[in-house]
């Protein structure tokens, strides 16, 4: 059997200006939703799912000065998420019902709610090794070859990553985007497989995991290990990872 090399993702630190808004008096929904849009929302748009704890799990980076918190996305904020699907193996409808598949299942477990905005041209791009490019950018979710990211390069199947800004000095890091690139190549050969399709969803499904802080883990019982030997479901640990970094602070 191939053995498809997973890539884990890295985040950036930056830190960006607080703000002092003026906040009119108005119906609650109205103002839990505007509350959401301007980052001070206190309502979580979903709850993680209930999973049978155990298995290994570990982050990609924690709170500063808490090695017990770790950097997760804000659970009362939307993840708006884009795909390309240039370089799949399969046609657009497929490719994106691939991804949009992968993403569900995600943010069912995690209970973070991802949003879709559609295709779009963009290209992946990534500043540095692991390290997705971009601040504010909706995810982005792409096939590419080496050629266009070098981190493909041998037998890595993808990459993802997210990028963490501060938001204020009292509510620590939030990650705000991120990437996911797939490797084309790699795809082609996969889509030829009896059991292609499952197989191509588990490296989304790893490189998603990334997206939302996961790292690597020394299990083969995780989907999470670093080499891709024929899993194609999240493990326990990784289930139960997933719920912890839903759990993060709005």
């Amino acid at each position: 059997m191939m053995h498809e090399r997973w890539v884990s993702g890295v985040v950036l630190l930056a830190c960006i200006a607080g703000f002092i808004g003026v906040v009119l008096v108005g119906p609650t929904d109205e103002m839990a939703a505007l509350r959401r849009v301007l980052g001070i929302g206190e309502d979580r748009l979903a709850d993680p799912a209930d999973v049978e704890p155990g298995g290994t799990y570990a982050f990609l980076q924690y709170q500063p000065g808490d090695e017990d918190d770790p950097v997760t996305w804000s659970p009362c904020r939307p993840i708006e998420f884009e795909i390309n699907p240039d370089g799949a193996p399969q046609d657009d409808d497929g490719a994106v019902e691939l991804v949009r598949d992968a993403v569900s299942d995600v943010a069912s477990i995690a209970g973070l709610r991802f949003d879709y905005l559609g295709t779009t041209d963009r290209r992946p791009r990534w500043e540095d090794r692991f390290l997705p490019a971009g601040r504010r950018e909706p995810v982005l979710i792409a096939w590419a070859d080496a050629g266009e990211v070098p981190l493909l390069s041998g037998d890595v199947a993808g990459v993802g990553g997210a990028v963490a800004v501060r938001r204020g000095s009292v509510r620590g890091l939030h990650y705000v985007t991120g990437q996911v690139t797939l490797d084309s190549d790699a795809f082609d050969e996969i889509d030829l497989r009896v059991n292609g399709d499952a197989e191509q969803r588990a490296i989304i499904l790893h490189e998603l995991g990334h997206l939302l802080g996961l790292d690597h883990v020394d299990s083969e019982e995780e989907l999470m290990y670093p080499d891709n030997l024929g899993r194609l479901e999240f493990g326990t640990g990784d289930l139960n990872g997933l719920v912890r970094l839903g759990q993060g602070e709005c």
